[in-house]
């Protein structure tokens, strides 16, 4: 017993991770509409102990793996959403593998699609380059870091000047 509990001491020290799983657990629950329904999945999570037994798996298993290995398996993965204002509607389809995010936003203005903006970044160098088609063309992005700040600039793919035209510099 003492053993095992000197292995597991050694092997779990300063492991705190994402507890990725217990919160798609609790986004689970907090995606019931009704909530008399969604209160009734909320004690039987407890009662069953569902919300216990992934906060154990988290905290003994994916966070371990997460601290040594540096990436969460369950916290890879996609997700959708949508976001509405000034009467635009954006549906987000997002995506996580690794240090990259990929962005995937179209555009509708009532029933009618105007644009998608596609956006890759690089979580750990927060460079990222995206790319917004609409009617008029395609446009190519990049914000990438340097010594100063972050530079973003733009390309207008199929004109005649190959060379990025600088939109913003932020120090």
């Amino acid at each position: 017993m003492l053993v095992s509990l000197s292995i597991a001491m050694l092997s779990l020290q300063g492991c705190y991770g994402k507890m990725a799983l217990t919160k798609k657990v609790y986004a689970l629950n907090g995606s019931v509409q009704d909530k008399f329904v969604r209160s009734l999945v909320t004690w039987a999570f407890v009662i069953v102990p569902v919300y216990g037994v992934s906060a154990l798996v988290d905290f003994v298993l994916f966070n371990t793996i997460e601290f040594w290995s540096g990436k969460n398996p369950v916290a890879q993965g996609e997700k959708d959403f949508k976001y509405a204002a000034n009467g635009e509607t954006y549906q987000v389809h997002a995506t996580k593998s690794g240090d990259k995010v990929n962005y995937q936003i179209s555009c509708y203005q009532g029933t009618t699609f105007r644009n998608t903006l596609s956006i890759d970044w690089n979580v750990k160098t927060g460079n990222s380059s995206a790319i917004l088609n609409d009617k008029a063309g395609c446009t190519e992005f990049f914000a990438v870091r340097d010594k100063d700040g972050i530079i973003v600039t733009k390309r207008e793919k199929g004109s005649l000047s190959q060379v990025p035209e600088m939109v913003a510099q932020y120090r």
